[in-house]
């Protein structure tokens, strides 16, 4: 499972985005699909930004979270990573 995809609402309301845990290493770069504008599959609130798309960065370690309008972008601002194809 995806780190995006873990629920994470409470009675309290879905929280402002998720931790960032990795700084380096091997890993997948996915974009993140949002619901409703503003929302990942697990709950977890980010913000309408339609102009920039949400991408995840994980592995087994943990997960990092970016806005970049390509993955080519993204893949930049994850310098010290090694990507998965």
């Amino acid at each position: 499972m995806k780190p995006f995809e873990v629920e994470v609402s409470s009675k309290y309301g879905s929280p402002m985005g998720r931790r960032d845990t990795i700084t380096s290493g091997r890993v997948h770069l996915v974009r993140v699909r949002m619901y409703d504008h503003d929302y990942d599959k697990g709950g977890a609130y980010w913000g309408g930004s339609p102009s920039l798309p949400l991408w995840c960065a994980y592995n087994d370690d943990g997960a990092q979270y970016l806005r970049a309008h390509t993955r080519a972008n993204a893949k930049a601002q994850l310098s010290d990573c090694t990507f998965y194809r």
